[in-house]
């Protein structure tokens, strides 16, 4: 048996590029690279993201083809019940600094895929390995491959903390992100946590020119969602800087048609942006304000006997921790269900999952198992006022309205790390905060179940086939189609 050789495929996840500015970008000529892209390939302007979409746990479903119930990253920032303490994976330098700088340095770069991501589960990078394939990393937090590389850290962020290295970490064949690693030599480009747009398109250059591209490339492009974050979702400006870049690249090809022939191209985006109010006092939710009485667990410490409430804010989500009684948790949802700013209120209780609102009135409740489907042909139990979660049933099925795959999606979240906690997300326009955790009033906000932010775009070129659904967990399968060819 023969396999076809398959052509090398380069996907580039551009965070936070969002459908309607990329549109308007790619129709007003500020993005002719994603143009041609488009014209040449398959252009799905939704598809849809995990949750919370936050970008590690993002990056971990996309890698292992699972939402969290099974690779077990939460967000970027949760409650670890073994070891008592708020592990952050990098929401805001404030909250680091609060959370403790060499233990968010070792939670991020070391225990995120050593510890945190599940080894119930294998990685593309892994799975490829075993096929006798290579693959790489640029600028991706989530990385896990079956080489076992001693990384030091980089000097500044020695004096910066008191973190001891090397540190073991297991990467794909290909690794490149920010200081800690480079594939091209003698780079000076100002990078520390992980590379800048520039320095990611310039590793990718340079393996292209080496001609060392492995045979799957993933690369992170992190800079529009910083841009976002303070300008709001419509800002074509970074769409545009990114672009020039991407056409940097295509010029490295005699044409921009042979890099189709010679690769597929896959670019894509984590998660979408729904765009702030400007009165603090209005549009942020101080958890900590909002919960006033309940003894509540500072950032940087490990629970004490005393402490009732842990509080793990990922800004449009939030997961709440009753860390003593379960009366706590019902006084809990009682003041929640009061502030009409909050959207989603979800917990797990005898076997179902509950839902009720800040905003609207009534309960819900489901589990998986048998009952009613929908288009991704899982089946839910569902009882009471499914509007909560927008759902509508005709025929039999269940369709998704403001919530896209609402029901998998929140019910991974409740089932991904261990802990007696609710899930609550904002709506739209709000977001939630702790003592340090960032705010982005006037600019945009992510992490919620709403599908301002869990609907992103893709393109494909260089390839006519496309994955089962509209679903990033369900991508795995068609990636590794694409490496593997087909038998004959």
């Amino acid at each position: 048996m023969m396999k076809h050789t398959p052509k090398p495929v380069i996907m580039i996840i551009i965070d936070t590029l969002m459908t309607t500015p990329l549109e308007e970008a790619v129709q007003t000529g500020y993005a002719p690279a994603l143009h041609f892209f488009m014209e040449n390939g398959r252009y799905i302007p939704h598809v849809v993201s995990s949750f919370p979409t936050m970008s590690v746990n993002i990056e971990s479903t996309l890698l292992t083809g699972t939402y969290a119930d099974q690779h077990r990253v939460p967000a970027l920032i949760w409650y670890d019940e073994e070891r008592k303490r708020i592990v952050n994976c990098g929401t805001g330098i404030k909250e680091v600094i609060a959370s403790g700088f060499s233990q968010f340095l070792e939670d991020m770069y070391v225990r995120l895929n050593n510890n945190y991501l599940s080894k119930q589960v294998k990685t593309i990078h892994e799975e490829l390995a075993e096929q006798g394939l290579t693959s790489g990393s640029i600028n991706a937090f989530v990385y896990r491959g079956h080489i076992v590389r001693l990384v030091d850290v980089p000097r500044r962020l020695q004096i910066m903390s008191e973190t001891e290295s090397p540190w073991a970490v297991h990467t794909p064949n290909t690794w490149s992100l920010g200081s800690f690693a480079k594939v091209r030599p003698f780079t000076f480009t100002p990078q520390t946590f992980s590379g800048n747009y520039k320095a990611g398109f310039q590793e990718l250059k340079y393996l292209l020119k080496e001609k060392q591209l492995p045979d799957f490339m993933m690369c992170g492009i992190q800079d529009l969602d910083l841009r976002i974050h303070l300008k709001g979702p419509m800002d074509l400006h970074g769409i545009h800087k990114i672009d020039r870049e991407l056409q940097h690249v295509l010029n490295l090809y005699p044409s921009w048609e042979h890099a189709l022939e010679a690769c597929t191209w896959i670019l894509l985006s984590d998660n979408g942006h729904a765009s702030m109010g400007h009165k603090r006092s209005h549009y942020v939710i101080d958890l900590r304000k909002l919960l006033h009485g309940f003894s509540i667990i500072d950032k940087g410490r490990t629970k004490d006997q005393n402490e009732q409430l842990a509080l793990a804010v990922n800004q449009r989500t939030a997961f709440i921790y009753s860390l003593k009684h379960e009366s706590d948790k019902k006084s809990v949802i009682h003041r929640l269900k009061k502030d009409h700013r909050i959207d989603i209120i979800a917990w797990k209780e005898n076997g179902t999952i509950q839902v009720a609102s800040g905003e609207k009135e009534g309960q819900f409740s489901f589990s998986a198992g048998s009952g009613w489907v929908d288009k991704y042909h899982q089946y839910w139990s569902i009882a009471g006022d499914e509007k909560l979660l927008d759902l509508t049933i005709k025929h039999g099925v269940i369709h998704y309205g403001a919530y896209p795959d609402g029901l998998a999606r929140l019910s991974s979240s409740l089932h991904s790390h261990k802990g007696n906690y609710l899930v609550v997300t904002a709506k739209p326009g709000y977001e939630f905060k702790d003592k340090a955790s960032p705010t982005h009033l006037g600019g945009a906000a992510h992490g919620s179940l709403h599908k301002q932010e869990s609907l992103v775009p893709m393109i494909v070129a260089g390839t006519e086939t496309l994955p089962s659904s509209d679903r990033l967990v369900d991508f795995k399968p068609w990636l590794m189609e694409l490496l593997l060819g087909k038998e004959e």
